[in-house]
Order: C-alpha cells, then sequence, then structure tokens
C-alpha cells in the first residue's frame, strides 16, 4: 500500500461506496439512549433491531451507517491484544430481505480493494463450518461464493459455532452463520506454528470485517426458527481497519489516539521494561469516557454514570503504575478530540473542555481514596490454598471505599486470586448488622 489514509477518509470512502449502491445513510444512533435494554450501544446492529425482525419498516431495504458503541462486559481484556477496546466505530451495511450471500461478498471485496486499497493476497476468510446439534450445516454457499470472487481454497478457514456462528451474546435475539474477513499482518507477527491462520489467539491476523448471513432467531431456551426475512448484517470496526491502512502497531496506535499518546509520554517518558498494556488502557478508557460524555452521561454511582466512574478509576490506577500521582486523565480529553478530527461534530468539540474540568474534579475526588487503597493492596497475601480472603476487599470497600472489583483486578494482575464466598460472607453480615443499627436507632427515637 503507498497511500495511508486517515479515519475520517476511510468512513467517507466506506459511506460514500454504499450511497453510490442504493443504500440509505442512517444518523448514528446516540451512545446512551434513554430505555434501552443495555447502558450503551454495544454493536452497530443493535439499533436496527425492529427492521431485522421485520417488526418496522426500514427507510430502504439498503441501509448503512457509522455507529459508536461502548461495551465493558470484558473491560478486563482491553489492552491486552492489539484489537480489544472498550469503545469503537463500527462501520456497517445492511440488507432487510433484499440481497443476500453473493452481493454482500462482492461489495465487501470492492469496497477492499479498490477503494481501501488493500493487497488482495493478504486477505483471508472464514466460513461457518456448522453444528450438528443444532441442525445447522456447513456454509457451502458461502465457500462457493468466496471461490467465484477469487479467493484461494486455501485461504478460507471453515469454523464452528463458537467463531462463525454469530449471535447476540447468551440470550435470545437474531443470528446466524458468518463470514469473517481478515487480513495478514506478516509472519513476524504470529505464533511461528505451521499451522498458524485466522482463528489462532496471535496477532498475526486480525479481523476487519464481519458479513453476518442473518437468518435465525435464537429463543431463550437455545432453539432456533427462521426469521421472517433473509438480511446481511455486517460490522467493520474502524480502528482496526485504520491499524491495517495506517500500517500501525495496534488499534491504540491510530490516529484516533495519537495525540493523546503523545500527550501521556510528555506527562511521564516511556521506560524501558515498561508494561505496554498500562498506555493502551489508559487512553482506551478516556475515549471512552470522551464519548459517554458526549451524550451527557457524568460519572455517578447509578447505572451507565457508574460505568463512566469505573473507567476513570481504572484509568486513574494505570497512572499510578506509571508514577502519576496528580490528576491527569482531563488532559488526555483535548488531544483525543483532535486525534478524532471531523469524526466528532463541532458542537461536540465545544463540548470538551466542560468535560476536562468533570475528569479531573472526579479523578481528585478518587486519589485520596487510591493512594490509601494500593498502599493497603501491597500488604495483602494469599493464604495457604493461594486465595486472598474476600473479607479484605469488603472491608476495603466498606471503610475506606475501595471499589472491591477494581481491587479485585488489582490483586490478579499479580497473580492472585480472591475468595469471593469470603467476601458474600461479609457483605451479609454487615447487612443484617446495619438493619440491626436501624431498627434499634428508629424504636429508640
Amino acid at each position: 500500500m503507498t497511500t495511508v489514509f486517515s479515519s475520517s477518509q476511510i468512513v467517507e470512502r466506506y459511506l460514500s461506496y454504499f450511497r453510490g449502491h442504493g443504500h440509505y445513510e442512517l444518523p448514528s444512533t446516540p451512545l446512551a439512549v434513554p430505555g434501552n435494554s443495555t447502558s450503551f450501544i454495544i454493536a452497530g446492529m443493535q439499533p436496527l433491531l425492529p427492521y431485522l425482525r421485520a417488526e418496522t419498516l426500514p427507510p430502504s431495504p439498503r441501509l448503512s451507517s457509522v455507529q459508536r458503541c461502548l461495551r465493558t462486559d470484558d473491560v478486563e481484556a482491553v489492552g491486552s491484544n492489539d484489537r480489544k477496546m472498550s469503545a469503537f466505530l463500527m462501520l456497517g451495511n445492511w440488507s432487510i430481505g433484499e440481497y443476500w450471500k453473493r452481493e454482500a461478498i462482492e461489495m465487501a471485496l470492492e469496497v477492499l480493494l479498490q477503494h481501501l486499497e488493500v493487497e488482495r493476497e493478504r486477505l483471508w476468510v472464514t466460513v461457518y463450518a456448522g453444528d450438528e446439534p443444532l441442525g445447522l450445516p456447513g456454509d457451502d454457499e458461502a465457500i462457493s461464493e468466496w471461490l467465484r470472487v477469487g479467493m484461494p481454497s486455501e485461504r478460507i478457514v471453515s469454523l464452528g459455532s463458537e467463531d462463525n456462528l454469530w449471535t447476540m451474546g447468551e440470550g435470545p435475539g437474531p443470528c446466524g452463520p458468518s463470514s469473517e474477513i481478515f487480513v495478514d499482518r506478516g509472519m513476524e507477527l504470529g505464533c511461528g506454528r505451521a499451522t498458524c491462520r485466522p482463528g489462532c489467539d496471535c496477532e498475526r491476523f486480525m479481523e476487519v470485517w464481519n458479513l453476518v448471513f442473518m437468518q435465525y432467531e435464537r429463543h431463550a431456551d437455545g432453539s432456533l426458527t427462521t426469521l421472517p426475512q433473509r438480511n446481511i448484517d455486517t460490522g467493520m470496526g474502524l480502528e482496526r481497519i485504520a491499524t491495517i491502512l495506517q500500517g500501525a502497531e495496534s488499534v491504540f496506535s491510530t490516529d484516533v489516539f495519537l495525540p493523546a499518546l503523545e500527550r501521556l509520554r510528555e506527562l511521564v517518558p516511556e521506560q524501558e521494561g515498561e508494561v505496554r498494556r498500562t498506555r493502551r488502557m489508559i487512553v482506551d478508557h478516556m475515549r471512552a469516557v470522551l464519548l459517554a460524555g458526549l451524550v451527557d452521561v457524568r460519572p455517578g454511582r447509578d447505572g451507565r454514570s457508574s460505568v463512566v466512574r469505573r473507567l476513570i478509576r481504572r484509568a486513574a490506577c494505570q497512572g499510578r503504575v506509571l508514577g502519576l500521582e496528580q490528576p491527569f486523565l482531563g488532559e488526555l480529553l483535548s488531544p483525543l478530540a483532535e486525534g478524532h478530527g471531523s469524526l466528532l461534530m463541532p458542537q461536540e468539540h465545544s463540548q470538551v473542555q466542560g468535560l476536562v474540568q468533570v475528569v479531573t474534579n472526579e479523578e481528585r475526588m478518587f486519589s485520596r481514596v487510591l493512594t490509601q487503597g494500593l498502599s493497603l493492596l501491597e500488604h495483602v497475601e494469599a493464604n495457604e490454598r493461594g486465595y486472598v480472603d474476600g473479607r479484605v476487599l469488603f472491608q476495603l470497600h466498606a471503610e475506606r471505599g475501595f471499589p472491591a472489583d477494581l481491587a479485585a483486578e488489582i490483586l490478579v494482575e499479580r497473580g492472585l486470586s480472591i475468595d469471593w464466598q469470603r467476601y458474600e460472607q461479609a457483605r451479609q453480615q454487615h447487612s443484617q448488622v446495619s438493619r440491626v443499627s436501624v431498627k434499634t436507632h428508629f424504636q429508640s427515637s
């Protein structure tokens, strides 16, 4: 590749292509929607569920969008590899009961090869291998379509339900077999095994686009029924394709994060032997806090506000790992906004300074608790069974205000395990004492 595309250019080329192919461009749904089943939008297709289930007519049978998403169900994994983030932008195109596998595959390949200039020889794909207990066959049709557009058979990999049956997590909802498109980043990033290919846990192959052939509804008991119509649901992570097109080390080294990483280096230069994940977590979490703040979600005790508070506190903890004793997180918000450029609206850029003060105040309030908690956690040891008594975590939370989940993460990073049964016993005992105290107080007053 000779051209380096910015993230904004990638978005424009993607949307422009699908506009030219009859797709109605949907406005991005706000990241936090009142009454939504999740605190934040967690997938590009989530706002389209009524269309996919044929409950509501879409404005067009062909749709496209770029959707902001925030997902913290496995936030502990953020930064552990080159691709895992908590907040991300998802490019999507959909067919609501119109085109099917052939057209979806043809258009995806054309976007990648002609409009984003990815080299054909770097592309691999996976297809669904089938699942006999579920009564689902292997996706021979997808294999045939990939062969028809020139994908070599040795770069078509069949994988099972864990990898290539797309579902809405563990719950019910629309689902279907998928075909994922990967880019080979080079043998130097691989595991060295001769069998290395998409599906391997190493960093060599990065999935950039998932084409879901949505044709089933999964129910609470795990059974499948056929949807009223066959839909195409695709998602391409902006940060992942930007990693490829910008020749970046990871999603955290793409243009949207670079100004914030540079500001972090100014605050504390990188040290030899430093854990790479630390800086990744900080810029990731503050990017998520920025996007949540732009829809007026502030740190607090409940619901989505508690998610923002936890992200700020986790990032503050990582700052201490780097040796940063004073509040610093607010200083990363303006660089993050700068990195996003036109991906944020002008009015959103004008909101950033207000968010800086909110984040700084939150970090300052947590600072004393953090200092005391980290000091106490340094002296926590495991028992003869290799577990930390969960009562220690409850006491730290009840008496010092240090979040138990955050304490647990810090201890797990040290290789320790938590006896959560002891934690629950301490919590219940504390609740009983509190109830007795309240009852006695009101009886004697």
